[in-house]
């Protein structure tokens, strides 16, 4: 946020400066875009991609417990509950609490959401390749190494 040649510093200067590099700017506007071109994609599947994913995520898991899944994703569980909320309201998704211990609720998949999933699936995998054409497969994997990165 040099002054000088271009003239004095002003907060407009100094705002769009801060965009040009601002790293949480520039991973929302990816995030929106991905998301936008994925959520067009899977639309007859009636999902969003975030619904896609956290379905993928609840499909995949080896521990089926919210906070598990929430710990995978990222989020705290009071966020994660709630977006495992709208799947159940959809029929997606279900929580039960275990017998043996009451404060452990394990989330699965309905024989509708496995279903629904299957068929956003199919249509998420054309998707999903014509992204990396788009970005080309180093994107791909260095978006995969920063996330881990951030992760530890």
């Amino acid at each position: 946020m040099k002054t000088g040649k271009q003239g004095a510093r002003t907060l407009r200067t100094d705002a769009a400066a801060a965009l040009d590099v601002d790293l949480g700017w520039w991973s929302r506007l990816l995030a929106r875009r991905i998301t936008a071109a994925m959520d067009e994609a899977l639309a007859p599947s009636g999902l969003t991609s975030t619904q896609f994913g956290l379905m993928c995520l609840i499909a995949s898991a080896t521990d089926d417990t919210l906070g598990a899944l929430a710990q995978r994703a990222g989020l705290n569980q009071s966020t994660m509950s709630r977006n495992v909320d709208q799947l159940v309201g959809a029929g997606m998704v279900e929580v039960v609490m275990a017998e043996a211990d009451r404060r452990r609720r394990a989330v699965w998949l309905t024989e509708a959401g496995a279903l629904t999933l299957q068929q956003a699936l199919a249509l998420w995998e054309p998707a999903h390749r014509a992204l990396l054409r788009k970005l080309g497969p180093d994107t791909h994997n260095l978006m995969g190494a920063i996330a881990a990165r951030l992760a530890e």
